[in-house]
């Protein structure tokens, strides 16, 4: 049988795709009529409905065809081995579980790549929003020909990602006659405070770069790992002192909702690629999400409280699904459908019926008994005298180590307590601190004292330790004659302090590749200053003209009313520069080379690279899903606790 001509080919699917559009939204709106009669519609909102279904569903047969199926699929595929061109096999839960715990060569450089995007949000991120910032507050002055200016700043913007601009970018940056190095080096040639200012900005950013590169490649910082949390502690604390009232209440709240949701969070995460499951940690969150309920009703805010119910429940029962469907580990239904229903308790047994002090005593209970359940899950794991050894050398200034044993300190993270106790305990502390008011002014004073005098000796001896854990690495290699390879690139970096000839490696060294990306986005900055510039001319000119009578400075105008006015932009620009910042990849894929690819390779270049040149779509699936995740929960996280914005 002889094959139609392609034109009549392509005229039959052209035809037969308009009667399925045409036949599927008579469908649709016939059944939105439909639905309209059982809800009692009249008539005459029957057909309406039936003509707003039929021309919107064009578009919703598209989602479903083109978004939905494709996400649907690809979801499948993260829970699979398959290749292209290869057979599909079913393998649960293993390609996250290499990815998230960085397992193998390509759980490797995804979790150097996850390093490389947080970079990029953590530091670029607000360096751009200074720099869009600072453009706005320079181009809404009113002077003549600013609209020139306006152009000019914002001329990056539609250049900025084209391939020949960043190829000329690549030429600007090039290490020898580069147009950037040429201007330094001709600047501290001719001015001696310039010369040292470019050292010491060489110095830093090197310092920081090659510590940071450390931590990515999975060197251990020893007891330095407790002093961030013990900082926090001190810091949150500190701003606590004083008077007590609902200001800081709602302070002692916010920081305790904020660090016990990332908690809960990460130790959920735990629980889903560990192998086994480890169920404990479904009761852990439980625990935090009785928390979170009863400080949010306490503080008269349902609507949250009601969030973390049917957040609690819809995160649970995903993570049953997953877990049961995962076909490593025998028995799952009864390993984990006891740890799921306790985790639920909490929500399930408040989601209904009016909050009362009888509720209230309920979740008490409820939380104390997941308390206990979980101390006793966990005790045997993570708090056994052992691991405990270091808490009271740190808190007396003493050595958590033992000295001149190489693989003791290489084991040290391994054979010590989690610091996910010492977030907890700050979580303890600030929720006690919510959970009273004005009548328990004598307990505040004693637990913001006992709390300051623990977390500050905590964090003095974690640091001091960990400056001669560093230390014992570099005395055992001298004894020894053996290189030092624990933070290798940083202890070279601070050896000796850079001289007036060197010049920054932008393009050529893995020190200097993720400041040049975030330079070129700092240059395209001219969305965000469009967006600031509407804010700024928004904000009335009353509002500094009563500042100026009361005597307010330019910078108090600007702290007290101008940022204030204008955070519903800055915001905007943030939620919108994270997400941008995680998605990073055409910058990345034309100015990498072959010493800075690993360096500069962002989530979404391993993605393509993984799924597109490696053809390996089970684990480009599980990346792309890792990163909707983490996009959406940071998204989710702005919006949640946005209160320092102001609306009109």
């Amino acid at each position: 049988m002889n094959a139609l001509p392609p034109q009549i080919n392509t005229l039959i699917w052209s035809l037969a795709t308009v009667l399925f559009i045409v036949v599927g939204s008579l469908a649709a709106g016939y059944g939105a009529s439909r639905a309209g009669g059982l809800l009692r519609l009249s008539a005459a909102e029957q057909r309406r409905l039936f003509w707003g279904v039929f021309f919107a569903s064009p578009w919703i047969i598209g989602f479903f065809i083109f978004v939905v199926g494709p996400a649907l699929a690809s979801l499948y595929y993260s829970f699979t081995d398959y290749k292209l061109g290869g057979a599909i096999n079913f393998v649960g839960l293993e390609n996250y579980r290499e990815l998230l715990l960085g397992e193998g060569a390509h759980g490797g450089r995804f979790t150097q790549a996850m390093f490389n995007s947080f970079y990029y949000a953590v530091v670029g991120v607000p360096l751009q929003i200074m720099t869009a910032l600072c453009m706005a507050l320079l181009l809404s002055m009113a002077l003549r020909g600013m609209s020139v200016f306006r152009l000019i700043f914002y001329l990056p913007v539609i250049l900025a990602g084209g391939p020949a601009i960043l190829l000329a970018w690549r030429y600007m940056l090039a290490s020898n006659g580069g147009f950037i190095n040429q201007t330094m080096q001709s600047l501290g040639q001719n001015i001696f405070l310039f010369d040292w200012l470019k050292r010491g900005f060489i110095f830093f950013v090197e310092a920081f770069n090659s510590f940071y590169a450390g931590i990515a490649r999975g060197d251990s910082i020893g007891p330095l790992k407790y002093f961030v949390p013990a900082a926090l502690g001190v810091l949150l604390l500190w701003m606590l002192r004083g008077e007590w009232d609902e200001k800081k209440r709602g302070r002692a709240l916010l920081a305790a909702e904020i660090i016990g949701s990332v908690l809960a969070l990460i130790l959920v995460a735990r629980a889903v690629i560990a192998e086994p499951v480890d169920a404990g940690l479904f009761v852990a969150f439980g625990l935090f999400s009785a928390a979170g309920i009863l400080l949010n009703m306490r503080a008269g805010k349902p609507a949250v409280a009601r969030a973390w119910q049917v957040g609690t429940l819809a995160g649970l029962a995903a993570c049953g699904l997953v877990v049961l469907l995962d076909n490593t580990t025998p028995n799952a239904a009864a390993l984990y459908l006891p740890a799921l229903a306790l985790g639920a308790l909490p929500a399930a047994l408040t989601l209904h019926g009016r909050w009362d002090a009888s509720r209230q005593r309920l979740l008490l209970g409820v939380g104390a008994l997941l308390g206990v359940i979980l101390l006793g899950h966990c005790a045997a794991l993570d708090l056994t005298p052992q691991r405990l050894l270091p808490l009271p050398q740190m808190l007396t200034l003493q050595t958590s180590f033992p000295a001149g044993d190489l693989d003791a300190l290489k084991q040290y993270g391994q054979t010590t307590f989690s610091t996910f106790w010492l977030y907890g305990a700050l979580v303890g502390v600030l929720a006690l601190l919510a959970l009273g008011d004005a009548r328990h002014t004598g307990a505040h004073r004693a637990i913001l004292r006992v709390g300051l005098v623990v977390f500050g000796l905590l964090a003095l001896g974690a640091l001091l330790d960990g400056l001669r854990f560093f230390a014992a690495h570099a005395d055992i290699a001298t004894a020894t004659s053996k290189p030092n390879y624990h933070f290798a690139l940083f202890n070279k970096t601070i050896a000796s302090f850079p001289d007036s000839s060197r010049v920054p490696l932008w393009l050529s060294s893995e020190l200097w590749s993720k400041p040049s990306l975030i330079l070129i986005t700092m240059w395209s900055s001219g969305a965000g200053m469009l967006i600031f510039l509407a804010a700024l001319k928004g904000v009335p000119q009353a509002l500094y003209e009563a500042a100026e009578v009361d005597g307010a400075t330019r910078w108090q105008k600007f702290t007290r009313i101008t940022l204030p006015m204008i955070s519903p932009a800055m915001f905007y620009n943030i939620v919108i520069g994270v997400i941008a910042a995680i998605q990073t990849f055409e910058a990345v894929y034309i100015i990498q080379t072959t010493e800075t690819r690993d360096s500069l390779a962002s989530a979404a270049f391993f993605l393509y690279e993984r799924t597109f040149r490696q053809l390996a779509i089970g684990d480009g699936a599980a990346v792309s899903w890792v990163l909707a995740a983490v996009i959406i929960l940071l998204t989710v996280f702005q919006f949640r606790f946005s209160r320092w914005v102001h609306y009109e």
